[in-house]
């Protein structure tokens, strides 16, 4: 498995794969079916990658990425009909439709793609059918609409002139039948050629009871109701109308069996155009993602590391775009061996260890990044310990939720892959804590895979080998310029406002800086405290 739920869950991988719209049914599919690209898929993730290239441009222009996702949008899964006509079954006027308006759609694709002269590749190229465009539109209609046109069967054409002659002559001998019997007893008909007359007309009650061309059909304690009688001309003219439609039925009926053979005779390219449609869908998709997100082609290499420069956690800086607040960029450059992340908590460490983890599975899954640039060589997983890890449907605490998971990630150390760990045994006490931690960074240290870890133990990285990374946070910031903006004013909006959440390498000789101790003097902590806890910080780092 290249990334657990867990995983993909901390990441905010689905994110990403909401935000990756896909508009056609065939689309979906291939969305559903992706698969990371790993180790040894480099040059198939890197062609994937060139066809998303060569796509943006296009979707850059708005008008033509209104016209795509129209195009796309009115498209059908036909994958069921295709089968049933393949398997011998007579397709439905709608089935046949919704394959006519389908090609149709190919047709003013494929115009389009040609017009604006957007490059083809074999998995999206599009085979136009012409000769099933021109049995499902005979009179070359270039409508999408579809009716069983005369055009099929001049059985079927001469069935329904037939038709229409004997409607005419039927409705002829009824309107004058109707004519008669309004003279005849001088009553105004209603529109369906009834009559109702009160009871206590007795005398035109007799009179309509054995009037022929008139018939009883209900009555009411007030009313009784009479309709015209048809005549025997009348019913033998209903009788043939009758037979000629069903005759025309049976005529349909077979030239939609005959349609439908044509379709199944053709599903192979019927279904060779909706992989096409799936696979130019989903590039499209990609795309709209990368331009929105402005986005770039992530570099892919053969060595094993991960370099990014001034990269972005979409759905972090989304939720910060909302507070009227930016997004940080933050770059890492990392090798096989650990990097670990050391600041104070609100310094941004775990957004870091997400975002890293983020863009390394967006482009192993063929995405442009959110980065100024990005090169990657490719993993075989990805595994996270980050957040929360208590387990209500085990029973376990955080500690061990936690270490269950980075148990998990020690089994596949020795693969070449990504392992990212969010404060090393942050759920147990300080000395326990230090120690696990340290072990672990000792035992991943010398192995294949890149292990990125947040901690706040700095000492943990004191190990030759072990790359470490200090969050700049508020270190570069004199406090005693803001005297005047922290006693007045809101302390996590001047946070906010001075962090630097951008990393930087050091080396053991780098002082630890005081972040915490200058958070809790921006938010207020007194000041005598403060001062205690600076001298017990330095009595420490004498000790």
């Amino acid at each position: 498995m290249f990334m657990d739920q867990t995983t993909r869950d901390a990441l905010d991988f689905q994110y990403i794969m909401n935000k990756l719209e896909v508009l056609t049914p065939y689309g979906t599919m291939f969305k559903s079916r992706m698969k990371p690209y790993t180790r040894g898929q480099e040059k198939l993730l890197e062609n994937q990658l060139n066809i998303l290239q060569s796509h943006i441009p296009f979707i850059r222009d708005n008008q033509l990425r209104r016209k795509f996702n129209n195009i796309f949008a009115h498209m059908k899964d036909l994958r069921l009909s295709t089968k049933r006509a393949m398997d011998g079954f007579i397709l439905t006027d709608v089935e046949l439709f919704e394959i006519k308006s389908f090609l149709f759609l190919l047709r003013e694709l494929v115009e389009l793609m040609e017009e604006n002269k957007m490059p083809q590749f074999p998995e999206t190229r599009i085979d136009l059918l012409p000769r099933l465009e021109r049995l499902l539109d005979p009179e070359d209609t270039k409508i999408s609409t579809f009716y069983i046109y005369d055009a099929y069967s001049e059985e079927l054409r001469t069935l329904r002139e037939q038709k229409r002659e004997k409607d005419r002559e039927l409705k002829l001998m009824k309107k004058k039948l109707r004519e008669q019997v309004g003279e005849d007893l001088k009553l105004d008909l209603r529109p369906d050629g009834s009559v109702v007359i009160t009871k206590d007309r007795t005398e035109l009650l007799d009179t309509l009871k054995s009037y022929p061309y008139l018939t009883y059909v209900s009555e009411t304690y007030l009313n009784i109701r009479f309709v015209i009688k048809p005549t025997e001309e009348m019913t033998l003219a209903e009788r043939e109308l009758l037979i000629l439609r069903d005759r025309e039925e049976r005529e349909e009926m077979k030239i939609r069996e005959s349609l439908s053979h044509e379709v199944g005779k053709r599903r192979r390219e019927l279904f060779r155009n909706m992989l096409a449609i799936g696979k130019l869908d989903l590039i499209l998709a990609k795309a709209r993602l990368a331009v929105d997100m402005d986005a770039v082609k992530p570099t892919i290499i053969d060595d094993f590391r991960i370099t990014i420069e001034n990269g972005i956690h979409p759905k972090i800086a989304e939720l910060l775009k909302s507070k009227k607040l930016s997004f940080t960029p933050v770059s890492v450059d990392l090798r096989e061996g650990v990097a670990c992340i050391t600041g104070a908590n609100m310094g941004g460490k775990t957004i870091s260890l997400k975002m890293t983890g983020l863009l390394c599975a967006m482009a192993h899954y063929g995405m442009y990044v959110p980065a100024e640039s990005m090169e990657l060589g490719l993993s075989n997983y990805i595994k996270s310990s980050i957040g929360d890890m208590q387990s209500t449907d085990s029973g376990l605490s955080t500690f061990g939720g936690e270490v269950r998971v980075v148990s998990e990630a020690m089994e596949r150390a020795d693969e070449e892959g990504l392992i990212l760990i969010d404060e090393l045994a942050r759920g147990t006490n300080p000395e326990e804590g230090y120690a696990i931690s340290k072990a672990i960074v000792k035992y991943l240290k010398d192995k294949p895979a890149i292990s990125l870890i947040t901690t706040h133990y700095d000492k943990v990285t004191d190990m030759d080998g072990v790359q470490h990374l200090q969050v700049i946070g508020l270190s570069e910031l004199n406090l005693d310029d803001l005297t005047e903006e922290i006693k007045y004013g809101d302390g996590m909006a001047i946070i906010n406002k001075y962090m630097n959440y951008r990393l930087r390498v050091v080396d053991k000789s780098t002082p630890i800086p005081k972040d915490a101790i200058n958070i809790a003097r921006i938010m207020g902590l007194k000041r005598e405290i403060l001062e205690s806890a600076e001298e017990i910080m330095g009595l420490s780092s004498r000790a």
